[in-house]
């Protein structure tokens, strides 16, 4: 156990619980940022309580990590274990229940719920283990805790990292607040894709370490700068490798750092190198942008080399064919801005920096509800609502409210029925009408009491 404080009467005290082997304590050392309880796949691991001063963008506060409740394992140990929860509860303003995503709701995760409704604290749902590449089938399930939907995470990768945290901030004092109005930018990409090239040369001073070798920057740095006005900071990070002679390269290629950097981030630049082009690694990178729902900027980088060997070949429509076969090949990233340029001709940046303004006006537009809803109007009597299970979808009206993105709540007779498709076709209505390019859209859909559906 480590030895920290126990409670701080200024500092917000955050517990984590829940049901053995749901990812406790890799979500404690996520949040705490370094290796503090002990992950291992095997449950009861963690038998005490672990204390840490936390910090979550300039807010300070104290988290707990407490073993798995309910487990009965023969050893003694567990009356100990419930008690040591029950005081980390007690002393908590912020408990956060994190369940298994992979496996969906478990009768030991409902013993939990219950015993955190009888001590009336505060509770946020965390669904872990929400891993790149899982549907998420299960995770509607949770729902009957009573904690709503949730928030989807996964502790081993980084991603819904940034979103839980600020969604746990929003509730902490303001003397606690030490907000950082800085705009976040993370540049991501395969090492050696020219990301550091790219921020110096936009920056205008050497400030990351660049190498024609492949893998030289190991950690995410941050460079402050001013881009458009704007005050930002750039987040410089390791590339994604795809390793060799491994069961898994999917897995293997996966950068904790780099994702987490994409979490962290209002927007990221997906950094393409022109002669490599769009691989496996960039598509499992724009997928790890989609899933953060992060508006994103293509970035095509060393594009001096490619265009003189293109334009020799193709000639001078190959930009416009290049680019067409990267939209392709990243296809799930709808009108995404492409950009070309060349940090060592400083050629595109100029462009690069329009782009990202355009994407930061459009993640913080203010959508009226009437327009919003002439938009929705026309767009349902263009394609039928869908219908499942003999219940077709009735959209009454739908608003924006506070969010990170434009966030939309939609008010409808089934939520249910709403399907991921339609969904999308709502989304590229309103990002068409509201010229939001591909600025990621947030839906929250909300029922109506039964007698409004009659």
């Amino acid at each position: 156990m480590v030895n920290q404080p126990e409670t701080d009467s200024i500092r917000p005290v955050v517990a984590i619980v829940g049901r053995p082997n749901v990812g406790k304590s890799a979500l404690f050392n996520r949040i705490c940022g370094r290796r503090i309880a002990l992950v291992f796949d095997r449950p009861g691991v963690t038998r005490d309580r672990l204390v840490a001063d936390a910090d979550w963008e300039g807010r300070p506060f104290v988290l707990i990590d407490t073993g798995g409740l309910g487990l009965e394992d023969g050893s003694g140990l567990q009356d100990a274990v419930e008690r040591e929860a029950d005081l980390a509860i007690a002393s908590a303003q912020r408990v956060l229940l994190v369940v298994d995503g992979k496996e969906g709701l478990h009768v030991l995760d409902t013993e939990v719920a219950k015993r955190l409704r009888k001590a009336g604290q505060k509770v946020t749902l965390v669904i872990n283990k929400m891993d790149p590449g899982y549907s998420g089938g299960k995770v509607r399930e949770f729902s009957r805790l009573g904690f709503g939907d949730g928030m989807q995470v996964s502790a081993e990768h980084g991603l819904g990292f940034g979103d839980l945290m600020d969604s746990i901030g929003k509730a902490w004092p303001e003397a606690d607040r030490i907000k950082d109005e800085r705009t976040r930018l993370a540049v991501v990409g395969r090492p050696n894709a020219g990301k550091s090239s790219l921020v110096n040369a936009w920056v205008g001073i050497d400030r990351t370490m660049v190498a024609p070798i492949a893998g030289t920057t190991r950690d995410a740095v941050d460079v402050p700068a001013v881009v458009g006005g704007h005050d930002v900071l750039f987040i410089d990070t390791a590339g994604l490798r795809q390793k060799r002679r491994v069961e898994d390269p999917l897995e293997k290629i996966m950068g904790g750092r780099t994702a987490h950097a994409i979490d962290r981030c209002h927007l990221a630049i997906l950094a393409v190198d022109a002669v490599l082009g769009v691989g496996l690694v960039e598509k499992k990178i724009a997928g790890l942008i989609q899933k953060a729902q992060r508006p994103c900027v293509v970035a095509v980088t060393k594009w001096d080399l490619a265009k003189k060997a293109g334009e020799k070949t193709q000639g001078s429509g190959f930009q416009k064919e290049y680019e067409q076969a990267l939209r392709h090949a990243l296809f799930f990233l709808p009108d995404v801005p492409i950009v070309f340029l060349s940090s060592v001709e400083k050629t595109g940046l100029k462009e690069l920096e329009e782009a990202v303004v355009v994407m930061l006006k459009a993640r913080s537009i203010k959508i009226g509800t009437g327009e919003l809803n002439r938009v929705l109007s026309r767009a349902t009597e263009s394609r039928s609502t869908p219908v499942k299970a003999g219940k077709k979808l009735r959209l009454y009206y739908a608003t924006q409210v506070e969010g990170s993105l434009p966030t939309l709540v939609g008010f409808v007779n089934h939520p249910a029925v709403m399907s991921e498709a339609y969904e999308r076709y709502l989304s590229n209505r309103v990002r068409e009408h509201f010229q939001l390019g591909g600025c990621p859209l947030r839906w929250r859909w909300r029922g109506r009491d039964k007698k409004s559906e009659k």
